[in-house]
């Protein structure tokens, strides 16, 4: 199996055990999940709520996961209930957002755009297969219910990588703690009201920013560019800038000699794996 498999295996099944060995990934699908979505549906009934509940995770599976998105979906009172059920049967976690709170001047009014602001933190599935049922399977229950398996198979495949590029992510943060030996919680995303990073260092005020790509074509040199227009946006001076590519870099970024870039593929990888 190549490193990109090895990868897309995780990316789908971390969370879901079974002994049978597979080289294509949508055969496994089929044949550990989608036929087998009686067992896997019972996996996923909550005591309270559980309309709710399925609500709130089908949307987070799809969306850019901030917190109050959610409310859109169900009523907001039931919001933070819904959350603390999910955290403690640990379906979901929290993750924190960097953002800084807005310092009010008592000489100036704020605009009305950032009086109704607030600070967001994201919600992650504590497991890649959760998020790959509900993204997938719990939206498609009636489909699965008729046998109608190939169907449910091309909606996947349609958007898979798609769906790859947040465990991407997440794969390219624990791949950093490993060689830098650092604490995983050090490591998260920067997002705020106007711009967002894939991935954020401040340890200890030593800084590295990431961007991550899970395409077909090379990342070229646009990426870094913006990459760096969002730290001055943010008024950050990172000590490095790391990019993450599953297809590699065009040839003016490789030959960049700038010792503060750093560029990783996938067969880097290894070593995590």
């Amino acid at each position: 199996m190549s490193l990109q498999n090895a990868l897309e295996f995780y990316f789908v099944f971390d969370g879901l055990e079974f002994k049978q060995k597979y080289n294509d990934i949508f055969e496994a699908i089929n044949a550990e999940i989608l036929t087998k979505f009686k067992i896997h549906k019972d996996k996923f009934n909550f005591p309270q709520y559980d309309k709710e509940c399925k609500t709130v995770l089908k949307k987070l599976a799809r969306s850019d996961r901030k917190r109050f998105s959610i409310t859109r979906q169900i009523p907001r009172h039931l919001a933070p209930k819904i959350i603390n059920l999910l955290t403690q049967t640990q379906i979901i976690k929290i993750e924190k957002s960097k953002e800084e709170k807005i310092t009010k001047d008592k000489h100036k009014k704020l605009k009305k755009e950032l009086r109704r602001y607030q600070i967001q933190d994201k919600i992650h599935f504590c497991n890649n297969f959760t998020r790959f049922w509900f993204r997938f399977c719990e939206p498609n229950l009636y489909l699965l219910q008729n046998g109608e398996f190939q169907k449910v198979l091309k909606i996947i495949s349609n958007e898979l990588d798609y769906y790859f590029s947040l465990p991407f992510e997440l794969a390219c943060i624990d791949f950093l703690a490993h060689i830098l030996n650092l604490p995983k919680n050090e490591i998260t995303s920067y997002w705020d009201k106007n711009s967002e990073i894939d991935i954020f260092i401040d340890y200890g005020g030593f800084i590295i920013v990431g961007e991550v790509k899970y395409k077909s074509k090379k990342v070229c040199k646009d990426v870094l560019n913006l990459l760096m227009k969002k730290c001055e946006k943010i008024a950050i001076e990172p000590d490095f800038y790391a990019l993450f590519s599953r297809s590699g870099f065009s040839w003016d970024l490789s030959a960049l000699k700038n010792d503060k870039i750093l560029l990783f593929e996938l067969s880097d990888f290894k070593e995590l794996l």
